[in-house]
């Protein structure tokens, strides 16, 4: 035991590690990385998917819902550098 307690104490990367990546936090950065990687950009060519169709049916709104499609397409596909942008001016 005093062995730990002396690598902790001349290493303390190793006791905040310990106390930094606990299950909940671990958990919480890979779904937050599966939302920003996976489903942000498929929700986005869906929604343009189907602005494009509501264009084709000859929607009158058919034209902004391709705008804020093409908006939330650019987050979407953004977002991991975003989050990683944010996260950096917080650390």
């Amino acid at each position: 035991m005093s062995v730990l307690v002396g690598v902790c104490f001349v290493l303390p990367e190793f006791a905040d590690a310990a106390v930094v990546k606990s299950g909940f936090e671990n958990k919480m950065a890979n779904l937050q990385q599966k939302f920003s990687s996976f489903i942000l950009p498929v929700m986005s060519v869906l929604g343009l998917v189907m602005a494009a169709i509501l264009a084709a049916m000859g929607n009158e709104g058919a034209k902004s819902k391709i705008y804020f499609c093409l908006v939330g397409s650019g987050v979407g596909f953004l977002a991991p550098y975003i989050i990683g942008w944010i996260q950096g001016i917080l650390n």
